[in-house]
């Protein structure tokens, strides 16, 4: 099945958030990412391995809080977070990702004309 852009960059964007929340709440626990890096993978091996429904529903939440700053953020600063937890993410896909969460932005601020 083919993803759109859109559920692409919220993917990667659910799993960064998620690796920010998982490390806030643990800050020694190790994030294993594949080399073969599929978007949400993180995000969907943590909360299968995870059994802990108090643990699961806290970090769920952190990492939704998390979703729209990271919406918000600059390319290079997307792909500095990115990096910060282990997601790979490559200068050229962190400045279609921010683009494409700006433009969604304008798009709301000129409908709302």
């Amino acid at each position: 099945m083919h993803q759109t852009d859109n559920q692409l960059f919220h993917l990667i964007l659910a799993d960064i958030a998620m690796a920010a929340a998982i490390k806030s709440w643990n800050g020694g626990e190790v994030l294993a990412v594949a080399t073969d890096y599929r978007p949400g993978a993180l995000r969907d091996d943590w909360l299968e391995r995870v059994t802990d429904p108090t643990l699961r529903q806290r970090v769920s939440a952190l990492a939704s809080a998390a979703m729209l700053p990271l919406q918000d953020l600059a390319a290079d600063k997307l792909a500095e977070t990115a990096g910060r937890y282990g997601i790979p993410l490559a200068p050229e896909l962190a400045e279609r990702i921010a683009q494409h969460f700006t433009d969604k932005r304008n798009a709301v601020l000129t409908y709302r004309r």
